[in-house]
């Protein structure tokens, strides 16, 4: 594969917003692990991580489009203008807006309830399932328009191409990390195919709502805690990378973090299994004697294991293993972005031809890593 660099990294998490300052607190044992303001009982799982004090103003003073925003998108645009600020970026200046992709990753369900109340009460029969024929004909005249762009999965993706004036390729994924890591390796085949010189690449989620929690409990991702009493802690925020060519990078004399040397992604499906992808991926990339890693596991017991499985069948050598879900919660459509992002801050301090694994592994049916190394 061609030299894609990553030139910028911006980030909205529950452990801050500074990549360095993320990286040194996960590496103190700080957490940002709370219990949600909503009743848990009915829940698995009774805690999440939340960002707090999120300003979006701060970065966009008085502008009107925030009101139309879930707080995943706001929480987008943000973390995309940190990433190109920090990689000096300016689209139709430093490239032109058509030289630059998008490709984004956005998660579902993560609306508060009372945002959607009127369609609760509108849209359900006396015994509380849902009643198509009132969804369509009382429901949806009982809430605002502006919902739409708050409840479809494309908007927060289509906001960030608005904010940053992006009008290059472009694609949205949902719902999970391995989604996340499709977007990013997406970024990187257009610039090795010559598309584009660079790409903004990354993911947003809010899983810290009832409505999530509902979600996740519903399709079975809070059964470790159940089983084995530790788990999954649904998270929320938002993450962004500038990917570049190298050489374009060198050429506007841009410092980049750290190079994407490969990455493989694998599908669980038909006879393959999550153990089954893991190694398969793990197996499947070239690495030195030596690593370092962004380990998947975010207290899921079967995720954890499989993992820990891949590296020793693999035959690795693991010189650090750092675990940011258990600190910062998992961000799942946003985790993949978070994980490269970290991985590229631990490459980026590391000594000379340093490799770092960062491992986009977890729930759902797609499964990713790449491998960063030092420039």
């Amino acid at each position: 594969m061609g030299n894609v660099v990553i030139t910028g990294i911006g980030m909205v998490t529950p452990l801050g917003n500074s990549p360095k300052g993320i990286l040194e607190g996960i590496l103190n044992n700080e957490s940002a692990v709370i219990e949600p303001e909503f009743e848990t009982s009915e829940f698995d799982c009774s805690l999440c991580a939340a960002v707090s004090n999120f300003d979006p103003e701060q970065y966009f003073p008085d502008n009107k489009s925030l009101r139309l925003m879930n707080r995943d998108a706001q929480m987008a645009v943000v973390a995309a203008h940190l990433a190109m600020e920090d990689a000096n970026v300016n689209s139709d200046i430093t490239y032109p807006a058509e030289d630059i992709a998008l490709y984004g990753s956005t998660g579902v369900a993560g609306m508060s309830i009372e945002e959607i109340t009127r369609i609760i009460q509108y849209a359900a029969c006396e015994d509380g399932t849902l009643n198509l024929e009132n969804f369509g004909k009382i429901a949806l005249k009982r809430v605002r328009p502006v919902l739409s762009f708050r409840i479809l999965a494309n908007m927060p993706i289509c906001f960030v191409s608005i904010f940053q004036n992006i009008k290059g390729p472009n694609a949205v994924y949902t719902p999970w990390e391995g989604n996340g890591a499709q977007a990013i390796a997406t970024g990187v085949q257009a610039i090795n195919r010559g598309e584009v010189p660079l790409a903004l690449v990354g993911g947003c989620d809010v899983k810290t709502r009832e409505l999530s929690f509902i979600n996740l409990q519903q399709l079975g991702i809070f059964d470790s805690w159940n089983r084995y009493g530790t788990g999954c802690i649904p998270g929320e925020g938002a993450a962004f990378l500038v990917l570049e060519d190298e050489e374009a990078a060198v050429k506007r004399g841009k410092r980049a973090y750290a190079r994407i040397s490969n990455y493989k992604l694998g599908s669980i499906g038909g006879k393959a299994t999550l153990s089954d992808v893991i190694h398969s991926i793990v197996s499947g990339l070239e690495i030195n004697a030596s690593l370092k890693v962004i380990a998947a596991g975010d207290g899921d017991i079967n995720i954890q294991e499989n993992e820990e499985q891949a590296f020793k069948r693999s035959g690795l050598k693991l010189e650090q293993i750092l675990k940011p879900k258990s600190h910062i919660g998992n961000l799942f459509a946003a985790a993949a972005a978070v994980q490269v992002g970290l991985g590229a801050e631990l490459a980026d301090r590391s000594s000379e031809n340093q490799q770092v694994m960062t491992n986009c592994f977890g729930h759902g049916s797609e499964q990713g890593s790449f491998i960063l190394e030092t420039i």
